[in-house]
C-alpha cells in the first residue's frame, strides 16, 4: 500500500510540474518536440526513414516518437496536440519505471521509490519532454528481468534499448558479467543472444529499405565536435573565462559545440579515453561480482551500482553530454547509498539550473560555466568513488 501511495505521489507531482511548464514549452522544448512532430507526420504520410528523410536516431526511436500520432492516425496532430500526447506518454513511462522498481525490491521499496521521486522532481523541467524515457524504461525492464530470473526478457529489453538510443550497449557486458559471476553461464548466453537478435532483427528491415543510409545516424554523431556541456568543454570554458585559453562556440547538429585550439587532437583521443574508462568499469565489476558470489548471492543493488558506473563512464568521457542523458540513470541511481545519491541529485539540480535558469552557457557566462563544472565534477566524484569502494 505504501508503494502504491509513493507511485501515485510521483505521478501527481511530476504531472503538476508538467502542467505548469506546458504553456512555456515552445521556449524550452519547442525545437526537440517540433522535430519529433515532423518525424511523426512524415511516417504518417508514408515516408520511409533513412530513405525519404534523414534520421539522426536509431530506428527504435521511432516507437516513442510516432506513438502519439499513431494513437490518432486518422488525423494529423498539430504541434500543441502532439506535445500534449507526447508528455502524457512520458508521464506513463515514468510511472511505469516506478512500478518496476517497486517490483524489483522487497525490503527497501519505500527508500528506493523515495529516491526515485526526488530524482524525477530534480529533473522535472526536462524529464517528460525527451524520448529518452523510452530506452530508460527498457533498461528498467532489463533489471527486472534479472530479478525475475528471465534473462531472455533482459536481453530483449537491452536490445530494444540499443536500437532506440544506443547507450544500453555498455550495459550488456555488465549484465553478462553478473550472470557469469553468478555461475549462470546458460543465462548469460541466452541474455546475450536475445540482445543481439533483437538488435539485428530491428535493423534488418530498415537496412533492406535503405542500405546506404540506415547507419547515417552513426556518421551524424561521429562528425560532431565537443558539445558545450561535455566534461571536456566545461574545463575549456572555465579556462577561457580565466584567460588561460581561447574558445568559441558554433551551432550545428542541433546543439552548441565548442571550438578550441586542441579540439582536433582531443577528438581523436576521446574514443580511447572512453574505451579505457569502460574497460576499468568492467574489470572492477567482474572483481566485485566474484567477491560477492563467494559470500552468497550477488544482490541486484550491486548490479545496479555497476550499471551506474558504466553509464557514467559513457556519459563523462563522451564528446556529447546532453542534459537528457541523466534520464538514463533513473532506474539505477536509487540503489546507491544515500551519500552518493545526494551528490547525484545535486548534479540533476545543477543540470536543470544550467539548462533552464542561467541558459547562457554558449556566451561563456561565468555563473553558468561554474555550475556546469560543478555538475560534471559531482558526477565524476560519484563515478570514481563507486569504482574505488570495496563494498
Amino acid at each position: 500500500m505504501r508503494s502504491l501511495v509513493l507511485i501515485v505521489v510521483q505521478f501527481v507531482v511530476l504531472a503538476t510540474i508538467t502542467v505548469l511548464i506546458f504553456p512555456h514549452y515552445p521556449r524550452w522544448h519547442g525545437f526537440d518536440l517540433q522535430h519529433y512532430h515532423n518525424i511523426a507526420l512524415s511516417l504518417r504520410d508514408g515516408s520511409i526513414p533513412y530513405q525519404d528523410f534523414l534520421l539522426e536516431y536509431p530506428p527504435g526511436a521511432l516507437v516513442p516518437i510516432f506513438l502519439p500520432q499513431l494513437l490518432f492516425l486518422s488525423t494529423p496532430l498539430n504541434a500543441i496536440d502532439y506535445a500534449l500526447v507526447f508528455v502524457i506518454q512520458n508521464l506513463i513511462f515514468t510511472a511505469s519505471i516506478a512500478v518496476i522498481l517497486a517490483s524489483i525490491v522487497f525490503q527497501r521499496t519505500s527508500s528506493i521509490l523515495l529516491k526515485y521521486i526526488i530524482l524525477t522532481i530534480a529533473i522535472a523541467p526536462l524529464l517528460p519532454w525527451r524520448y529518452d524515457l523510452f530506452p530508460t524504461l527498457l533498461t528498467a525492464i532489463a533489471l527486472w528481468g534479472v530479478r525475475s530470473r528471465s534473462p531472455i526478457i533482459s536481453g530483449i529489453a537491452l536490445g530494444g534499448g540499443i536500437v532506440a538510443k544506443l547507450y544500453p550497449v555498455v550495459l550488456v557486458p555488465v549484465f553478462c558479467l553478473y550472470y557469469f559471476s553468478s555461475h549462470q553461464i546458460a543465462a548469460a548466453v541466452r541474455m546475450g543472444i536475445a540482445a543481439i537478435a533483437t538488435t539485428i532483427l530491428t535493423f534488418v528491415p530498415f537496412w533492406w529499405l535503405a542500405p546506404d543510409t540506415v547507419f547515417s545516424f552513426l556518421t551524424y554523431h561521429k562528425d560532431r565536435g565537443f558539445q558545450i556541456e561535455s566534461l571536456y568543454s566545461g574545463v575549456v570554458i572555465l579556462g577561457n573565462i580565466l584567460g588561460l585559453n581561447t574558445a568559441s562556440t558554433e551551432t550545428n547538429y542541433g546543439a552548441h559545440h565548442l571550438v578550441f585550439e586542441l579540439s582536433e587532437p582531443l577528438l581523436k583521443l576521446q574514443p580511447w579515453i572512453f574505451l579505457g574508462s569502460i574497460a576499468i568499469v568492467y574489470i572492477l565489476a567482474l572483481f566485485r561480482f566474484r567477491q560477492a558470489s563467494r559470500t552468497g548471492e550477488i544482490s541486484i543493488g550491486i548490479l545496479a551500482v555497476y550499471c551506474v558506473a558504466a553509464l557514467l563512464a559513457f556519459i563523462l568521457t563522451n564528446k556529447v553530454f546532453s542534459p537528457q542523458y541523466l534520464i538514463w540513470l533513473l532506474p539505477f541511481l536509487p540503489f546507491l547509498h544515500w551519500r552518493f545519491f545526494a551528490i547525484a541529485t545535486i548534479s540533476f539540480i545543477l543540470t536543470t539550473t544550467v539548462s533552464f535558469v542561467t541558459r547562457r552557457l554558449r556566451l561563456m557566462y561565468p555563473p553558468s560555466a561554474i555550475l556546469l563544472n560543478l555538475r560534471n565534477l559531482s558526477l565524476l566524484v560519484v563515478w570514481l568513488t563507486l569504482l574505488v569502494r570495496k563494498r
